[in-house]
Parts: structure tokens; sequence; C-alpha cells
């Protein structure tokens, strides 16, 4: 191997490096045009291969002088001829074996080059993706995160909505037993007014005994109606009406004891204690409606 070969390997994979590093990964030098006639003259040896040469030739010029216009007696010309003939093909042989070695060397640094260039431009987008498929990750991860939050806000809302009705309709079921409680009371006092004026004590308790079943019978509905109430009820306020209803259901039970008692009797009680109940009734009962419907308002308007 010979020096200028050695330096020439030595140079290339300097000058690759920083071509390398100033050119963009993207772009690759074109194998024709000024590249192609570098490697021409790099496959020569460079300025000390055309130097060689130069000198191969002088040498055979001056061979040919010395053997045909010299007028030395070194022999036969023929002899000198085929000598010189074979001598320059055994140097050109090894010049171009030479020549083709350095090309293949030089070509082979070009592969390399390439070859180093198209990696890292493969590394350079690879690393992009991996980072635009990290960010898309990221991204959509949140976005699920946000989807299922909204979700579950969504169904909060709804469960408030739902749970506010539920306790609206159970403060009107409420309504409506007081109002059947009410009506109970009054049909007890319309009645009574006319079953008084029997004589026999024992049939007045026997016609009395209907209406007073039919009491009882509105208030364990009552009682059904205000327990559901308070099962469904989340709100304090909510079950202190409901409890105030129940207060003034219980007053009304005991004002149907006494007048059932007094007509029992064969007397009319007096004032009439049923309408002052039943107005007590009939606000309580309204006060946990607007409570309630408030309540549902409220949770709307939050929605």
């Amino acid at each position: 191997m010979t020096g200028p070969a050695r330096a020439h390997r030595a140079a290339r994979p300097a000058e690759a490096d920083a071509a390398s590093d100033t050119a963009p990964l993207t772009q690759l030098p074109s194998p024709t045009g000024p590249r192609r006639s570098r490697r021409w003259f790099a496959g020569m040896g460079g300025a000390r291969g055309i130097d060689w040469v130069a000198c191969g030739v002088a040498a055979g010029l001056a061979m040919i002088w010395v053997v045909a216009y010299s007028g030395w007696r070194v022999g036969s010309k023929a002899d000198w001829f085929f000598g010189a003939s074979v001598f320059s093909a055994v140097v050109v042989a090894l010049w171009l074996a030479l020549t083709i070695q350095r090309q293949a060397l030089g070509n082979a640094a070009d592969a390399v080059d390439q070859l180093r260039r198209e990696l890292a431009a493969v590394a350079a987008r690879s690393a992009e993706e991996l980072a635009h498929a990290r960010e898309l990750h990221r991204l959509q991860g949140e976005f699920h995160r946000a989807e299922v939050e909204a979700h579950r806000e969504l169904a909060r809302v709804q469960r408030a909505q739902l749970l506010a009705q539920q306790q609206r309709q159970a403060t009107i079921d409420v309504s409506r037993a007081i109002g059947a409680h009410t009506h109970t009371l009054a049909m007890l006092w319309d009645q009574g007014a006319n079953i008084v004026r029997i004589e026999d004590p024992q049939e007045r308790e026997q016609a009395l005994q209907p209406i007073f079943e039919r009491i009882s019978q509105v208030v364990n509905d009552f009682a059904v109606e205000l327990a559901n109430a308070h099962v469904l009820v989340e709100d304090d306020r909510l079950h202190a009406a409901l409890n105030r209803v129940n207060d003034a259901v219980l007053m009304a039970i005991r004002v149907a004891e006494d007048v059932h008692a007094a007509f029992i009797d064969g007397r009319t009680p007096e004032p009439n204690p049923i309408p002052p109940v039943q107005l007590l009734l009939r606000e309580r009962a309204a006060e946990a409606r607007h409570l309630a419907w408030e309540l549902l308002s409220a949770g709307l308007g939050k929605a």
C-alpha cells in the first residue's frame, strides 16, 4: 500500500465527517459533476499520482531515445522494445490495479458516508415520529380523562336533578294524603252532625265507626308517604318541613278523637275545631311543596 493511498484514506473520513456535520441530513450529494472528477483525481493518487505518471512517461521517452537515437550499442533493438513493452505493460497493470483499488476504497468510503447520513436521517425521523407519537398519546390521554370527567359530572347533575324531582314528587304525595285527611275530617263533622241526633250511644258509635276507620286508613296512608319522603329527602330543611306536617297530622288526629268522643256522648263541640286543623294541615303541606320546588329549581339552575 503506497503512501498516497494511506494519505487519501486518512483524509477522506475527516472530509466526510466535516461534510456530514455541515450538510443537511436529508440532502445527499450528486454522484455526477465535480464529485466524479474529484473521485477520478483521487483514484490516481492526487497530485503525487500525476507526478508518478509524468516520471514514467519521461523514463519511457529516455529509454526510447537511448535505444533508437543515441547510437549506443546495447544489443538488439527488438529485444529492447520487447522488454520495454513488457515492462510498460506490467507497470500499467500495476498502476491500473492500484487505481482500481483506490477507486474501490473511495467508493466504499462514499457508501459509508452516504449510509451514515441516511442512518442519521432515519434516526432523526424516527425520533421525530416517536416524539409526535408520545405527544399524540398524551393528548389522547388528556382528552379521555376530560371526557370521563365530563361524563361523571353529567351523571352527577342528572342524579341530583332526578333526586330533586323524586323529593318533589314525594312531597306531592304527602300533600295528597293531607288532602284526603282533611276530607275525612270534614266528612266526620258533616256526618257526625246527623249522627249526634241518634238517642242510643251504641248506635251513634256504630254509625261513627266507618268514618273513624276511614280516618285511620287515611292516617296510615299518610304515614307511608311520609316515611317514603324521609327516605328520598337529603335536605335538612325539607326534613324539618315534613316533620312539621307530621306534627299537624298528629294534632288533627287528636282533634278527630275529641270530636268522635263528643259525638258518641251526644254533644256537638263548640266552636268547630275541624276548620283550623284543616287550615294548618294545608299550610304545612304547602310549605313542604314550596321548599321541594325551590330545591328542584336550584338544582336545575346549577345544571
